[in-house]
């Protein structure tokens, strides 16, 4: 793994490089990402830059270099106004590099962590600024696709969107593609899927930005990964103390359908017209940001968006839905009839003939390829008609007693009308992209269900799979549809093969997944124990494996998390870290335990410190707790390499002005004895007119001559003295001013005293958690 993670990063985040790019002298590191290094850049007018390095390793990348042209391309056609503007760039130099301004603020994400959340006029600002940048981003026909709090910088004079180094055109088929490109927690259900995507995907990410400005969380919380997704696939938002009519607005951005949420300019123009405090927008309704009309509307690439109905609400009448049928995508022959039994099918299958997969439905977003285990024949693309024999039935699956024989009406999926919902099945797991849509489809997903429990009376299937709203994801009900009606087949998710041995391969290599390929977004929705355990239902040999896995990986899960919680609740420089625990990871070092190694820390022997002293968990904790608190480790390097920074700077500043206080100190104490020198010899220098006096009274010769000697001696030490303080330490306002300096110094050691002393302590701390 040493060589994924220097594959992803450069030399140590928050140093400086000490070297120049184009006209900009790098001054200090200010992040880094999967694909390149952002640093604070100084031209020779003094003017600062950040500039945004590829890493080396990448340079030599054609795809990415022409992906980091695309950027540089993309941020020059989006107005300055909202985003940080580009200065310079140079995408052909051994280095591409790319200057943009430098927006001395913070990010929302800092800003919510340490101030809290907005509320009142100040989010409605904020909500209006930000849809004020995704409609120019959008405008120029960009979609940013990474869209969260630590992209949005708040400036002096407004906020600003930044990083488009993910950012996608909108007419460039090859860029809009599937990929798992953003950050879990602020992505849409369809970037999850791997669907294609459109800028509405903007559109849901900025409903998740708004809900955490509000409330400080994510709309889509949960202590887990998987947790997380599966609410962001198919639970509620928690807008927690949001009011309305924000609430609505924002309610509507976060539709899991993306054809129902407004676009950009549509989202701009309800913000402009809503109250900050209460009050529907005018021309909305109770429940949302949508006209209740069903006319179409402008959308600003000059096409037209269609308004939907307004929210159903108790009292609406439902929507008539035949329950034994759904409206077919393709022209259906009536004459054919896919009503195999499994023995049935096993003998087509031996004779040449496969049950039918002609491909996806037109319109259907982003499905996944057909899966063919290795060795299938292919299928020809209209088998001849099979009519149904004698049922014998087969182990695992249910009596054919279980349905009712006679007289069933058919259902059609993907131009083939069905009798056996265990054909269903097959042809649903080989056609995976159309299946998800009848589970996405309320309406298509209750007549399915109503063709199998009232028409076919079926007692095998869990009938959550068919209610109103889904539990889970669309892609999880079709995997839990299909492995209790066809256990036999091998376990299959999102067309692609899922058996254990498959499993491993596809997690062989885990740079997908710091990098944001596209296949991180297969490996992602994988890595969940309640998918796995679904795939362990088939009863293929490694079914029992498949289970185990999905327990350890809840283990590994819940362990790197508890390691996790520990680290922010003990250690005070962890108090806001945001560590991401990647079960994808964790699956990854499950299946390939030789990967479980540390990471690499490009470099900066503080980051490689706290490497040393948190893997040290990772070498105590038993199987398979170590792969999660790995995890947590490769998850936290961002925030390792800022406390290293950090604590570079507090030991720095700390030895800097320790050396200045005591250099003060010193002058002041020299200062003060020569002043008290001065002192003396001025009252010694009374003993000259008091000897003079008592000699012309006739007093005692001997104590006037000791009175005449002293008082000569302090004339003396006066012009000596005198001349000492000033060459020494100055006039009277030097010295005061030394003195000034020395308690302004002295103040400032307190305070850095204890942040190095508490650094320390958390090192301290870490090692006793770690037990090194």
């Amino acid at each position: 793994m040493d060589d994924l993670q220097n594959q992803a990063g450069g030399a140590g985040a928050g140093r400086s490089s000490g070297r120049t790019v184009g006209h900009y002298r790098l001054v200090r590191s200010l992040g880094r990402g999967g694909f390149g290094e952002v640093f604070l850049g100084e031209a020779p007018d003094g003017s600062r830059a950040a500039v945004k390095v590829l890493h080396a390793t990448w340079a030599g990348d054609p795809e990415m270099r022409r992906r980091f042209t695309t950027e540089v391309e993309q941020a020059r056609r989006v107005s300055g106004f909202c985003i940080a503007a580009i200065l310079d760039a140079d995408p052909e130099a051994a280095e591409p590099w790319i200057a943009t301004e430098f927006i001395d603020g913070p990010t929302l994400q800092a800003a919510v962590a340490h101030d809290g959340p907005r509320t009142g006029v100040e989010l409605h600002r904020l909500a209006i600024s930000t849809a004020t940048a995704l409609a120019a981003i959008h405008a120029a026909g960009v979609v940013h696709r990474d869209l969260k709090p630590d992209n949005i910088m708040l400036a002096a004079d407004g906020p600003r969107v930044i990083d488009f180094g993910i950012a996608r055109a909108v007419e460039t088929t090859s860029v809009t593609a599937s990929g798992v490109v953003g950050t879990i927690g602020y992505m849409a259900p369809e970037q999850l899927e791997g669907a294609r995507l459109t800028s509405a995907v903007d559109i849901f990410s900025w409903g998740s930005v708004m809900v955490y400005a509000a409330t400080g969380k994510e709309a889509f919380h949960g202590p887990t990964q998987a947790s997380r997704i599966a609410r962001i696939l198919g639970g509620e938002p928690d807008l927690g103390p949001l009011g309305e009519p924000l609430a609505g607005i924002v309610r509507s951005c976060l539709d899991k359908d993306p054809d129902r949420r407004p676009d950009a300019a549509t989202l701009l123009n309800r913000l402009i017209s809503a109250p900050a405090n209460g009050g529907p927008a005018p021309g909305t309704g109770a429940h949302g940001a949508f006209p209740a009309t069903g006319r179409p509307e402008a959308a600003p690439d000059g096409g037209t968006r269609v308004g939907v109905e307004r929210t159903r609400i108790a009292g609406d009448a439902p929507p008539q839905v035949d329950p034994t049928r759904v409206a077919p995508q393709a022209p259906v022959d009536p004459t054919r009839a896919y009503t195999r039994s499994a023995p049935d099918a096993a003998r087509a299958h031996a004779a040449g003939h496969a049950p039918p997969a002609p491909g996806h439905a037109s319109g259907v977003r982003g499905g996944p390829p057909p899966y063919t285990a290795p060795g299938t024949p292919t299928p020809p693309p209209y088998p001849p008609p099979f009519h149904p024999g004698p049922r014998t039935g087969a182990p695992g699956l249910p009596a054919p007693s279980t349905y009712r024989e006679g007289g069933v009406p058919p259902y059609h999926f993907h131009g083939v009308r069905f009798t056996d919902p265990r054909d269903l099945a097959e042809a649903m797991q080989q056609n995976w992209g159309s299946a998800v849509q009848v589970f996405q489809d309320p309406a298509q997903r209750a007549a399915l269900g109503a063709w199998l429990v009232d028409d076919l009376g079926d007692t095998v299937l869990d009938r959550s799979l068919f209610r109103g709203h889904v539990n889970n994801d669309a892609n999880l009900a079709l995997a839990s549809f299909i492995a209790q009606l066809r256990p036999d087949l091998p376990p299959v998710f999102r067309g692609r093969g899922a058996t254990v041995a498959e499993l491993g391969e596809l997690f062989t290599d885990p740079r997908p997944l710091l990098t944001g390929a596209p296949l991180a977004n297969e490996m992602v929705l994988l890595a969940r124990p309640g998918v796995l355990r679904i795939l362990g239902a088939h009863h293929g040999d490694d079914s029992g494996e498949l289970t185990r896995l999905a327990d350890r990986l809840d283990e590994a899960e819940r362990a790197g998390n508890a390691f996790h919680d520990q680290l922010t609740s003990e250690l005070e420089g962890w108090r806001t870290a945001r560590v991401s625990v990647s079960a994808a990871l964790i699956l990854a070092f499950l299946l390939h335990p030789e990967r479980l190694v540390p990471p690499g820390d490009g470099g900066d022997r503080g980051v490689g410190e706290w490497i040393d002293i948190l893997w040290g968990r990772v070498r105590n904790a038993p199987a398979p707790a170590d792969a999660g608190c790995a995890a947590v480790v490769y998850g936290a390097l961002p925030t390792l390499r800022a406390l290293a920074e950090q604590r570079r700077h507090w030991e720095d500043r700390h030895g800097t002005v320790g050396a200045r206080h005591e250099a003060l100190r010193r002058k002041v104490d020299l200062q003060e004895k020569l002043v008290l020198a001065l002192r003396v010899c001025r009252f010694a220098v009374l003993g000259l007119p008091a000897g003079i006096v008592m000699g012309l009274a006739s007093a005692d010769g001997t104590l006037t001559g000791l009175l005449v000697v002293v008082g000569v001696m302090g004339v003396a030490g006066v012009v000596g003295a005198g001349t000492a303080v000033r060459v020494v330490s100055g006039g009277p306002a030097r010295r005061h001013q030394r003195y000034q300096e020395l308690n302004g110094v002295a103040a400032q050691l307190p305070q850095l005293t204890t942040g190095v002393t508490r650094i320390n302590g958390d090192l301290r701390k870490a090692r006793a958690i770690c037990g090194v």
